[in-house]
């Protein structure tokens, strides 16, 4: 797995699709700032906390997150 890719698609989806601060996206993930911070900066894999969170609170493609590939949402029909 490439943490630098990873981290790159984490950091558009909060800012371009969810247009959130790192601050308010890790609080409504429940989720430390420094968690999220190291995600994006391909310092580490985000844990599996993370990826259900952002699946169940945002319905993010898992797979997406991991390797690029698939829609960035999971077809909610």
């Amino acid at each position: 797995m490439d943490l630098q890719n990873i981290g790159t698609r984490i950091y558009h989806l909060r800012t371009e699709i969810l247009q959130l601060s790192q601050r308010d996206f890790s609080h409504l993930l429940g989720m430390g700032q420094g968690n999220i911070s190291k995600v994006e900066k391909g310092q580490s894999l985000p844990s599996c906390f993370f990826l259900w969170s952002l699946y169940n609170t945002y319905q993010i493609n898992v797979n997406w997150v991991l390797s690029g590939e698939g829609e960035v949402k999971v077809n909610e029909g």
